[in-house]
């Protein structure tokens, strides 16, 4: 009878057990489903924002190519002032493009199973890759034609208006924020093209 009652104790034992196991697991699994879904929320609140900022830096961007047609040392000299403002409107620009990107840095680091929100993510990936690496293409291209500038007007006794380099202050180098191999955006652009 004892060994009877020790082995009905175990087995009460072992579903008490099993059913606090499993009742965490059902409770752990509400738990992130719930921040997953917090998650997913502040990707589609923040999406909208960030593309508004990636369009505006496109618009930027468009700006700069149109300008560069015309970008001699004279016209350096001669529009310091409007280069100057034009350079750091382009350096918030980029800015504007990284403080947009936040939210969906951190929120963007795994693949959701909504379609929407994965959609979001992946655009938002390639964008944010694109817009960084453009930046850093045309500013290595400016930074160039300022250091040629810089040496015509010490040339003539530094006696023309100090033109600003663009600044590579979120990243230094290209990145691949995708992870698919590629530097998408990348552009070797020299002053002779």
């Amino acid at each position: 009878m004892k060994k009877s009652l020790m082995i009905i104790g175990v087995v009460i034992l072992i579903i008490v057990v099993i059913f606090i196991g499993a009742w965490i697991w059902v409770d752990g699994l509400k738990v992130d489903k719930a921040a997953t879904k917090v998650k997913m929320d502040e990707i589609k609140e923040a999406y909208p924002d960030f593309n508004t900022a990636v369009d505006e830096f496109s618009n930027l961007r468009n700006q700069f190519y149109t300008y560069k047609e015309d970008l001699y040392l004279e016209t350096l000299r001669d529009n310091s002032e409007e280069w100057n403002n034009f350079i750091n409107t382009y350096m918030a620009g980029i800015q504007k493009v990284e403080d947009s990107a936040r939210t969906l840095k951190e929120n963007c680091d795994i693949e959701y199973g909504d379609v929407s929100v994965s959609t979001k993510c992946n655009t938002f990936k390639a964008n944010y890759e694109a817009a960084m690496n453009y930046y850093i293409s045309d500013a290595k291209l400016y930074n160039q034609m300022v250091d040629e500038y810089d040496k015509y007007n010490a040339e003539n006794g530094n006696t023309f208006a100090k033109v600003n380099r663009a600044e590579l202050s979120i990243y230094q180098d290209y990145i691949d924020y995708d992870k698919d191999g590629e530097c998408f955006g990348k552009e070797e652009a020299s002053l002779n093209e």
